[in-house]
């Protein structure tokens, strides 16, 4: 074959070969492209002590998944996830402490549209159901701090009384409100903590950390009107109760 021949047999070819190159780079950004599990979710988990609530924030890396679950009421720190993504696929896990020991907690599911769903298992000693809801995404902070500010101030101390199915008790709380900030100090029970939370109109959140026999976030969730507040409170996961209260 002469060089004009191969030269012909070459420039025949040559379309062919751009496509192919064409369908390669198609294919590599489809392979691309983020899972469906990344973004934030609203997540509900259904566990021996009852329905839990979290919201989870997941990133997706090949088909590394990586995030936190922060449990519902916030107040604390974020429960590290790590796991993987496989198409509509995901499995991940976290460990909290049980009776001082580390017990990991490991979430499989699948991905539809704006929803999962699937299984959780504790341990491997109970396994339970759990589902989650894609968030919407949050609104840009207001340029104008003013209307942050709420018209209710709660600073002082407080007298609580708590109702649970085990029982009540009556601790003592003190706030320092700053704008729309909460801190302050628990005393009862539970021992003594530092407490943190917000107050947003009429609705006040805040949550301590316990540990000792104990271990776990204790979340309060309710309305006030400066002298008085009631509300559902959560106990670390260990059950839940009403409580109301009144400003000394």
């Amino acid at each position: 074959m002469d060089s004009s021949t191969r030269a012909n047999s070459s420039s025949k070819y040559l379309p062919l070969l751009l496509m192919l190159v064409a369908l390669c780079g198609i294919s590599g950004t489809v392979s691309a492209q983020t899972s469906p599990a990344s973004g934030q979710w609203d997540i509900i988990m259904n566990t021996p002590g009852g329905a839990r609530n979290f919201r989870g924030v997941f990133k997706i890396e090949g088909e590394a998944l990586t995030g936190e679950l922060q449990r519902e009421g916030g107040g604390g720190p974020g429960l590290t996830v790590k796991g993987s993504a496989k198409g509509a696929d995901v499995q991940f896990s976290y460990s909290v402490k049980y009776m001082d020991n580390d017990l990991e907690i490991t979430m499989t599911g699948k991905v539809e549209g704006d929803s999962m769903k699937g299984t959780v298992s504790f341990g491997g000693f109970a396994e339970d159901e759990w589902s989650g809801k894609r968030t919407a995404a949050a609104a840009a902070p207001s340029a104008d701090k003013s209307a942050e500010k709420p018209g209710i101030d709660i600073s002082g101390d407080w007298a609580v009384e708590v109702v649970t199915e085990q029982g009540s008790g009556n601790p003592t709380l003190s706030f320092k409100q700053d704008g729309s900030k909460l801190s302050g100090k628990y005393e009862g029970m539970l021992g003594a903590a530092p407490l943190a939370g917000t107050i947003s109109g009429d609705q006040i959140e805040f949550s301590f950390k316990v540990s000792g026999q104990v271990e776990g976030t204790v979340t309060y969730k309710g309305s006030t009107d400066g002298r008085s507040m009631q509300g559902k409170v959560s106990l670390a996961g260990l059950g839940e109760g009403t409580f109301s209260g009144k400003k000394k």
